[in-house]
């Protein structure tokens, strides 16, 4: 799906050239791992190509080099079908002639964290080095757009320069060579693939059609370049190197002099353009010009499932398996480095464009699932077997017990992910033993049974809690020298509000009673349609929309969550709207209202049904008369000592062709919107440029939240992997999230996938979507929104454990970072030494001085983002102080002892 200039509007537009040029030509293939065809499709084409690619170098000296698409990862697929071959192609890559990395994989940017970025560049220098050398160029051929910190993100790497293709145009006195900017100021040396990396897919054998051809690239690039080199990209998706190549250029090089025809290198271009670039424009932050719909915006939202998927399994591996196993390391635990390498590579097969993006045949997101459950299983048994260890070494007999002496007792530990001290909601599962663990179905001793709970705090202080379930069951107990046995309990399942410190726990005492009834403590006020907290008033109106008031700033807000469906006659990379367009929405549903929950965390449950059309007209001008049901269930939580709204909507999709969005009007006078990126904020303004074209996309890409304020008063919607939103331009400013878009074909380019029907990206069946509303005073930096959202998608975790002593106080945090500007995205083990790396960014735009705080640290340095140390930072009782430009993405390399 290239957006490209042509060749015959270039030549047209500009003067003819006549000062002498040097055509690097550059032999590659870029690689869609999965796309209109499987992986393993793909991968025995691929085998094919790399076997010819070593032949067509060990046959010919004068066909010099080919890039391999800068993915390391298509050596580890080669090399799984011919692991005989490796020492020949480490041969080429030490010669020079095989140049691979600095990717493991080319993510999309924009739908997978900043984190993962930086790790498929971690892992590609890894493997690439293994190999013999690692390719220093920014390649980024075919994202749908790039993120704003890239130009850092490769300084962090020892890369100083970017070659790309998509989200920037060459429109007035832009030039192809630029330096691109991140918003801490770091640059990087750019060239812009303006007529894509196929410019010279096939250069003619013969030497007058070479000639013709080379002039009439010479004619239509040389206008919009700065300098006299021009890259020719010799190659495409999929295709194997030119085996003529060598002979073409022999044959057309004398021609076209005193031209040069290079059998080149990105490198060596690279260098070639390096002098004076002093002089060279500098262009600033994201690119997501989308003129024309060049960025294929419409894959923000198709089969948001995979979007949502991911989103789990990044917070999983980043927030809490990462740095809870690293916290388990420094007590003396093993840290799984293999394993959860193992787990990044198997999540970051799912994060190429044609992947994550949802734009690839229905078999390929079939088998994309699987991938993302198998991260998941890895990702939680290491995360129970860190926290486990912890656990293990809690002193819990320390904990004095006043109230209810006499029971069972047991203990809760509560673990916090983020860096912060909070309070939030957390489920826990609670097993009291009924006997001894058996291989045969064990019997229940009805002496040992309770039927009543207390829960206590550190000074014994009662907590109020909710029993949700109270059951007897079994349960298994694994062991690595015994079969395994299972074990009758009574189980409680409670809901209650804790308090832990940053990236630390907190334990709580359970006290197992009989006779009495469980203890719900004090309640959140509750009606039937109505939550209140200290901080928050909400009213569920008829229609089951939202009636806010935040009862700090006294600002009210109406009409939130309520739900949109329009039709969508696009395609999995363009949202388009029907010409005659039904719009449904559920003002006018009758919902049913109940209260699910009450206690310190209270749920009300919504439901209610639209009816909306079943399908688009089959010429895809309008929205069908048939009409079917849409149902939909929201819970609406609010707990105690919580200034968010939390939702949770199952939607049942019996429609095809439609676009389903939650809105939440703000009312507020703005004319720009504001998100999470990935290690920044962005602000985008409302609407696009009309010389973008009515393609252009008019909704955005977020992290884990976006925000509308004015200044004084500002909403911020949070979500767990729902990755599009809208600001509407009308003057409810009504923030649009997008739920659900559902259509049937890959591509309506014309291209040749597009003839693939995909008509599970219907998304037919049932969905269930996190998000939540978080009204504020002031802007987003001064009520540090991201706190809120980080808190959302990385909730309290609970774990029980036994009466025991130990060395870890009941209540201990492994690490802080202040103040709330700097936002921690990494602890984890070194790759290599026995040091700890700490990666946060300053989301200020201006230098923020902080302290970093970590349990046992002995030692600091700087360090670049391949973890290489730098200077020594100066540290005291445990702590380190720093300043962080503004936007800066830090990295620390941490001793302890």
């Amino acid at each position: 799906m290239p957006a490209r200039l042509t060749l015959e509007t270039a030549c047209r537009e500009e003067q003819p050239m006549s000062e002498p040029v040097t055509f690097h030509v550059i032999s590659h293939t870029h690689w869609d791992r999965e796309w209109y065809l499987t992986h393993e499709q793909f991968r025995l084409r691929l085998v094919d190509l790399v076997d010819h690619v070593l032949e067509l170098l060990a046959r010919d000296p004068e066909f010099k080099v080919f890039h391999l698409d800068a993915q390391t990862i298509v050596l580890e697929d080669y090399l799984q079908i011919r692991p005989h071959r490796r020492a020949v192609v480490e041969r080429f890559v030490h010669e020079g002639r095989l140049l691979i990395g600095p990717w493991y994989q080319l993510n999309d940017e924009f739908l997978t964290s900043g984190e993962s970025t930086v790790r498929s560049l971690l892992i590609g220098h890894a493997i690439s080095q293994e190999f013999g050398a690692t390719t220093k160029v920014g390649y980024l051929p075919d994202q749908f757009g790039n993120i704003s910190q890239m130009p850092q993100i490769f300084r962090g790497f020892g890369i100083d320069n970017c070659i790309f293709g998509r989200g920037l145009s060459l429109v007035g006195d832009r030039k192809v060579e630029f330096w691109w900017e991140s918003p801490d100021g770091s640059r990087v040396l750019t060239s812009l693939m303006a007529w894509w990396y196929n410019n010279a897919q096939h250069i003619p054998e013969d030497p007058e059609q070479a000639e013709v051809y080379l002039n009439r690239l010479k004619q239509a690039m040389g206008p919009k370049a700065r300098t006299s080199h021009l890259l020719l990209m010799n190659g495409v998706d999929h295709l194997e190197a030119q085996q003529s190549l060598s002979g073409a250029i022999a044959g057309v090089a004398p021609r076209v002099a005193p031209d040069q025809v290079l059998h080149s290198t990105m490198p060596d271009y690279i260098d070639a353009i390096r002098p004076g670039s002093e002089a060279y424009a500098v262009i600033r932050g994201e690119f997501r010009e989308d003129r024309g719909g060049s960025i294929l915006a419409g894959t923000l939202s198709a089969r948001l499932y995979l979007k949502q998927a991911n989103e789990r399994c990044q917070t999983l591996l980043e927030r809490v398996a990462e740095p809870f196993a690293a916290w388990a390391w420094t007590e003396g635990g093993d840290y799984p480095h293999d394993t959860l390498t193992y787990a990044w590579k198997l999540l970051m097969q799912n994060h190429p464009h044609d992947s994550i993006c949802g734009c690839s045949i229905d078999q390929v997101h079939r088998e994309m699932v699987p991938r993302f459950q198998r991260v998941q299983q890895v990702g939680e048994e290491l995360t129970e077997r860190a926290l486990a260890y912890l656990c293990g070494k809690v002193n819990t007999a320390s904990m004095a017990v006043v109230a209810g002496q006499g029971g069972r007792l047991t203990n809760l530990v509560v673990f916090n992910p983020v860096a912060w001290a909070r309070t939030g909601p957390v489920e826990a599962t609670i097993d009291f033993p009924l006997g001894d663990p058996a291989r045969d179905v064990p019997l229940a001793n009805d002496a040992l049974d309770v039927d009543a709970l207390e829960l206590l705090g550190a000074d014994d202080e009662r907590v109020p809690f909710t029993v949700l379930e109270s059951r007897r069951c079994f349960r298994r107990v694994l062991s690595p020298v015994e079969l395994p046995m299972v074990q009758a309990v009574r189980r409680f399942r409670v809901s209650f509000v804790a308090e832990a410190p940053g990236l630390g726990y907190a334990t709580y005492k359970v006290v197992g009673t009989r006779g009495r009834l469980a203890s719900t403590g004090t309640r959140l006020l509750a009606g039937h349609n109505s939550l209140e907290n200290e901080f928050l008033r909400v009213d569920i109106q008829p229609n089951g929309a939202l009636w806010l008031t935040d009862k700090r700033t006294k600002a009210e807000y109406g009409d939130l969550n309520l739900f949109e469906c329009g039709g969508d006659v696009g395609d999995e990379y363009r949202y388009t709207a029907p010409v005659a367009d039904r719009v449904v929405t559920s003002a006018g549903c009758p919902a049913s209202i109940s209260l699910e929950q009450s206690g310190p965390v209270t749920v009300a449950r919504i439901d209610l049904t639209l009816r909306v059309p079943a399908s688009a007209t089959p010429d895809g001008s309008g929205r069908s008369e048939e009409l079917v049901d849409l149902p939909i269930t929201c819970r609406v939580r609010l707990s105690a000592d919580s200034p968010v709204v939390e939702l949770e909507t199952t939607v049942t999709n019996h429609a095809k062709d439609h676009r389903l969005r939650a809105l939440f009007p703000t009312m507020l006078e703005v004319e720009s919107s504001v998100a999470e990126g990935q290690y920044d904020v962005l602000e985008r303004p409302i609407g696009v440029p009309s010389e973008w074209g009515p393609d252009a996309s008019l909704f955005h890409p977020q992290q884990s939240w976006c925000d509308v304020s004015d200044g004084d008063q500002g909403l911020a919607i949070l979500n767990q992997g729902l990755t599009e939103y809208e600001v509407y331009p009308t003057p409810s400013r009504a923030i649009a999230l997008t739920l659900l878009r559902c259509v049937g074909t890959l591509s309506g380019g014309g291209d040749a996938p597009g003839a693939e029907l995909t008509p599970e990206a219907q998304c037919q069946g049932t969905y269930t979507l996190h998000y939540a509303i978080h009204p504020h005073a002031g802007t987003w930096d001064s009520a540090h929104v991201w706190r809120q959202a980080h808190g959302f998608v990385a909730p309290l975790r609970a774990v029980q454990t036994d009466e025991q002593d130990g060395e870890l106080d009941p209540t201990d945090s492994f690490l802080s970072l202040d103040p709330p500007e700097l936002i921690l995205t990494a602890v984890k083990r070194a790759e290599a030494g026995d040091t700890l790396i700490v990666r946060f960014y300053n989301a200020s735009e201006v230098a923020v001085t902080g302290t970093l705080t970590v349990k046992g640290l002995t030692q600091a340095f700087s360090a670049n983002l391949l973890e290489e140390p730098g200077d020594e930072l100066p540290a005291v009782d445990g702590a380190v102080e720093l300043t962080a430009r503004g936007r800066e993405i830090v990295t620390v390399l941490v001793k302890v002892g």
